[in-house]
Parts: C-alpha cells; structure tokens; sequence
C-alpha cells in the first residue's frame, strides 16, 4: 500500500513539473532578453499614455496601437483651450500637444524610423534621459516629460527600453520642434541641472537665497 502511494506521489509530482517547466523557462528567457524586459518596462513606465496619439472609440478614448510611441501626429492643429488663471496646461485631442503658460511642447516619435529614434545611438539615448537635454547635450527637455523617473534607472533598464524601441514598427511622422521662447528654454536647462542633483544624484536641494538685512530705521527729528 504504501509502495504503490509512494509510486502514485512520484507520479503527481513527474507530471506538475512537466507542466511548470516550459512556464519557468518561458519566465527565465523573458528575464534574459533585454527587449523583453524593455517591453515590460515601456508598458509599466506608462510611455504609450503620452507618446502614443489617443484616438475616440464607441467605449471612449483609447491609445491607437497602430501609431504606437509615433509621438504627435504630423500636422495635428495644437489645442486651441484657453488656460485659466489657476490652469497648468492643458492638451489636445489626441494627449500628444501640450499647451503650457510658457509655450506649447510635443511628445517624440520613439520608433525607429530616422523621424523619430532610427538616427540616435544608444548612449544618446540613456544620456537624454540622465541629464534631461535633447541627446543629452542639446536643448531642455519640457514637461510633462517625466525623464528624471526614468532617468534614476540603472543601466541595464535603460538599454533594455532602447532595445525593446529598436523592435518596434518604424513609423514616419515628424513631430515639430517646441513653440518655446529661447529665453524659457535657457531657464528649463538649469531647471533640468537641479533636479539631476536633486532626483537623479539625491543632492539636498539650494539653499534659499538669504534674506536682506533690513533697513536702518531712520532716527526721529529732535524736537524743538
């Protein structure tokens, strides 16, 4: 009796682990293939929710996958709202246009066609998003980008976004450069600068400017 027990169990067993193991070694090559790993990160770090134009179904708005990560379409009118006195922003149709105080900003074309990424290398890539400079040494990056999330990453995450976006469907769209005053560009890259110290390398934030002493009160006329 117990033999056959015994022979029953070792089968039960021989057979769940038969069933588990294409699971776990499907498991264990999703966390050996980097653009496995980016695709997971691309998904979790909600880039579709920006970067991918929007468009109205009959269940509501949805991200159209066929212009997946291809940035803000092409000749897309910039959103027309007016800002209230309180309002930070707002967007367009699609959440590709961003409408601040202080100008109007577009999200990228990450796919790689020479429109969007196909022309960047992978360092330029990883210091983009490091320093929160276009190709980590030209112009600011603008919100709502929030590159310093992504920035604070390893290295081994940030290569496996750039491969996974090195596998996805070219897509030819050219998105238009900021409509940004040079002078708001000039203070968004210090703006930039400060939050890599503060975010990214974990620096205590400046010191407040220190107040000016008062003034010497003037002594009263003496009295005659």
């Amino acid at each position: 009796m117990i033999r056959r027990m015994t022979m029953s169990l070792c089968a039960v067993s021989a057979v769940l682990l038969l069933a588990v193991a294409p699971v776990a070694a499907k498991s264990k090559a999703a966390k050996e293939d980097p653009a496995k790993r980016g695709e997971y990160l691309v998904m979790v770090g909600g880039c579709n929710d920006c970067h991918t134009p929007f468009k109205m179904t009959p269940i509501g708005p949805l991200p159209d996958m066929e212009r997946m990560l291809s940035g803000h379409p092409e000749g897309q009118p910039d959103p027309s709202g007016t800002l209230g006195k309180i309002d930070l922003t707002t967007t367009g149709p699609d959440l590709t246009a961003w409408k601040f105080p202080f100008g109007i900003n577009y999200t990228r074309n990450l796919t790689p066609d020479k429109t969007g990424l196909g022309e960047w290398t992978e360092a330029q890539f990883i210091k983009t998003l490091r320093t929160g400079r276009h190709q980590g040494e030209g112009r600011a990056l603008l919100p709502p980008m929030p590159w310093y999330n992504y920035g604070g990453m390893p290295d081994d995450d940030l290569k496996a976004i750039w491969a996974y976006l090195r596998t996805i469907k070219p897509i030819k769209n050219t998105v238009p450069d900021p409509k940004v005053p040079p002078p708001v560009l000039d203070q968004f890259l210090k703006n930039n600068a400060a939050i890599v110290d503060i975010v990214i390398n974990h620096k205590a934030p400046p010191a407040p400017p220190a107040a000016a002493p008062a003034p010497a009160a003037t002594p009263a006329p003496a009295k005659k």
